[in-house]
């Protein structure tokens, strides 16, 4: 099992509570969608997932790991085996190819295999065209921005995808090449991916299982708040 979350209770410092008794399971090479309406917690899960924050109470095992338990040295060691999209990155101000390559230069890579790594990546999700490769990443349209951070995400060759509202924002045809990308990357890669959505029809068109947070709590059915294109 790659992610193992049990009995999980986060509640604000003004009281509220965001997650209450939640159990979550990803396993290796699964692709996983967590659906539910705005505010349902599903953003803060992810961050649980990566101990951007913690929880009151529960157990939450990654990678064989226990993200409450961890210290720094080693936390960082696991968030380097990540991939992580969140809902609102920023675009950089680097062509998608730059910026790949440089992060892989960061997290070691000889120049030669960083390129290679960049090149795949950008070929696996058929990325940006000819004219487009000396194009700034902030200057690219939406979905082609949302690719360029998936390609930032998995380019290390991560063990786990984390995907913050992947098709938030997009039109018809824009989700549907986000949808696309993740589908050939996923294919290709078999890494294990878990997202989160409030669009449940594009989440019912992946090739995810199917997991539906709503008032803090895992349920069986999804909320009639869901139903978003």
């Amino acid at each position: 099992m790659l992610v193992q979350v049990s009995e999980l209770r986060f509640t604000t410092p003004q009281g509220q509570t965001v997650l209450e008794d939640v159990h979550l399971r990803v396993e290796h090479g699964e692709w996983v969608c967590v659906v539910g309406p705005p505010g349902a917690g599903k953003s803060l899960l992810l961050k649980l997932l990566v101990r951007e924050c913690e929880p009151q109470r529960g157990q939450i095992l990654v990678d064989d790991k226990n993200i409450t338990r961890l210290r720094p040295n080693r936390l960082g060691e696991l968030r380097r085996r990540l991939g992580i999209v969140p809902q609102d990155p920023t675009p950089l101000q680097r062509t998608v190819f730059d910026a790949l390559v440089f992060k892989l230069r960061v997290l070691g890579f000889a120049p030669d295999e960083a390129e290679e790594r960049a090149d795949n990546v950008l070929k696996l999700l058929q990325l940006v065209s000819d004219e487009d490769n000396d194009r700034l990443i902030s200057e690219l349209d939406a979905p082609q921005q949302k690719l360029c951070f998936l390609a930032l995400a998995v380019c290390h060759d991560p063990v786990l995808l984390l995907f913050d509202e992947p098709f938030e924002g997009l039109s018809e045809d824009g989700a549907q090449r986000v949808l696309d990308g993740l589908t050939r990357l996923y294919e290709g890669k078999r890494l294990a991916i878990l997202m989160a959505t409030r669009c449940l029809s594009w989440a019912q068109r992946s090739r995810a299982r199917l997991v539906y947070l709503s008032n803090g709590r895992v349920q069986d059915r999804p909320p009639a708040c869901c139903e978003v294109t």
